[in-house]
């Protein structure tokens, strides 16, 4: 074709994809929005804690508590101050400190869940959630009591602490046992919270 000045050259047909081809493509981008969908967090994981395994003895790090528990137990009666109470208690003794900052450094989040099932650690004996403000450094000690149900002697136990009452988006120590494998004893005593070493 003869092309003079001013004259615009015609388009080169468009390519058509075959039907098959156009199908398997849409379904392609079905399948990866699908996906997507699967691998993206909702709301609620996005904004979990950050879990940071405890192990019996050893210091578990936070990103601003360092907690060692150092000893759990069962016993039918507690003790503590010239308190006492019978009951089905666990007794978690530990050691927490501070790690960057002092201020509102506390365990406010302390629970235990068995086989999913929420406890909060008891408020009537003196505790280290209740009087416990926590030093950079300076590690204090003290007890955790949780009072369980009657007959409640096995299951799958897990121990949460962590600085904030709502612990989202920050660290959160977790201890996980078999509350049937824990030594019971017929009474027992708390610390007294003070520093671990003084």
């Amino acid at each position: 074709m003869l092309i003079t000045a001013g004259s615009v050259a015609p388009a080169p047909a468009a390519r058509r994809l075959p039907p098959w081809a156009s199908w398997t493509i849409g379904i392609a981008c079905i399948v990866a929005a699908w996906l997507v969908a699967l691998v993206t967090p909702g709301e609620e994981q996005a904004q979990a804690p950050f879990e940071v395994p405890a192990v019996i003895g050893e210091p578990a790090v936070g990103r601003n508590l360092v907690v060692t528990v150092t000893d759990i137990r069962r016993a039918s009666e507690v003790s503590a101050s010239g308190w006492t109470a019978e009951g089905n208690w666990l007794v978690v003794d530990l050691e927490a400190e501070a790690v960057l900052a002092e201020s509102g450094a506390r365990l406010h989040h302390t629970d235990l869940r068995v086989d999913g099932t929420l406890f909060s650690a008891s408020d009537r004996p003196d505790s280290l959630a209740e009087n416990g403000d926590l030093a950079v450094g300076i590690p204090i000690k003290g007890s955790l009591a949780f009072e369980l149900p009657d007959g409640l002697d096995s299951g799958a136990g897990r121990i949460e602490l962590a600085l904030n009452s709502d612990p989202a988006l920050d660290s959160m120590i977790v201890l996980t046992f078999d509350l049937g494998e824990v030594p019971t004893e017929e009474q027992t005593e708390l610390l007294t919270t003070g520093w671990a070493h003084p």
